[in-house]
């Protein structure tokens, strides 16, 4: 067992291994993000809270990936709390929710969730 699978628990993980996953940092609140790890797995985009953020509330996130309507980047805010000193990855989803997440090398991940939607990625 890898650290990183102790520290970031994953109930799907019996399963079928992701085909990709990034750590992560998820906007959660105004003034919050949770660390974790943010992967592709079966048709769907999840967001795993790593063990503290868990004990604090966090829960697991998961949209499948049609029903993800735009892939992209938003711009920085300032906030040091909610990661808003990078740029950030953007998520909409159909039902008009906005999720944020920090990650590195985000062009890669943007291109392979948008790979994975069947979409192409802009450059």
């Amino acid at each position: 067992m890898h650290l990183e699978d102790w520290w970031i628990p994953d109930d799907a993980a019996a399963g079928a291994p992701p085909d990709a996953a990034w750590l992560a940092n998820f906007k959660v609140g105004r003034f919050r993000a949770a660390g974790g790890k943010l992967e592709l797995r079966g048709g769907r985009l999840r967001f795993c809270p790593n063990r503290v953020d868990r004990a604090l509330g966090s829960r697991v996130w998961a949209v499948p990936l049609d029903a993800i309507t735009v892939v992209g980047k938003a711009p920085r805010t300032w906030n040091l709390l909610d990661g808003g000193v990078r740029v950030r990855l953007r998520v909409v989803t159909r039902d008009g929710g906005e999720h944020l997440f920090v990650v590195n090398r985000l062009r890669a991940v943007i291109a392979a969730i948008d790979g994975a939607r069947g979409q192409p990625s802009p450059r």
